[in-house]
């Protein structure tokens, strides 16, 4: 544990993981603001440099899952009308139904459960408030954002997203 940015994990393996990339990001730090490299390949990195974070920030938050979380309360109960009769059409968008009100139960799969996810699921815990929760899906937004196919206009990550959020998510 000596030396590690995370000492506080008690996994050997997930410590490890998470030493290696956050060391990562601080390798990458320089270059993505070097003049020796052009937009394209500091904007490469900064990319980079947000995968990373985020993975760092999703497996500290299933950390916090393991820790303060039992298979008890990884359970929804909802309710589901099952067997609707209409009873009559008021509108083309408006019935009045019949049925049976029934309970159901499911289970959060924690493998199943990505960044988005799990900070949806441990808000609803409170076991985070509104601020990080915010926080966490900026990092979200900023690493879907990188995918390719959506965008209606070339891409980039300049330095002051980089700055501006790493900041705001430090406080």
């Amino acid at each position: 544990m000596a030396g590690s940015n995370f000492p506080f994990i008690t996994d050997p393996i997930l410590r490890q993981n998470l030493d290696d990339a956050f060391q990562h990001i601080v390798v990458l730090i320089p270059f993505s603001e070097s003049a020796t490299y052009n937009d394209a390949a500091k904007n490469s990195f900064r990319k980079t440099i947000i995968i990373y974070t985020a993975s760092i920030i999703e497996a500290l938050l299933f950390h916090l899952v393991d820790k303060k979380l039992n298979e008890q309360d990884l359970v929804d109960i909802c309710w589901e009308l099952t067997n609707k009769q209409v009873l009559y059409d008021v509108s083309d968008s408006h019935q009045i139904v019949a049925g049976d009100w029934k309970q159901k139960i499911t289970a959060t799969k924690k493998d199943k459960l990505n960044l988005g996810g799990i900070n949806s699921l441990l808000k609803s815990k409170k076991i985070i408030g509104n601020v990080l929760y915010d926080k966490v899906d900026l990092v979200r937004k900023l690493r879907n954002s990188q995918h390719i196919g959506p965008h209606t206009s070339i891409k980039s990550f300049p330095k002051w997203i980089s700055n501006r959020h790493s900041r705001s998510l430090a406080t």
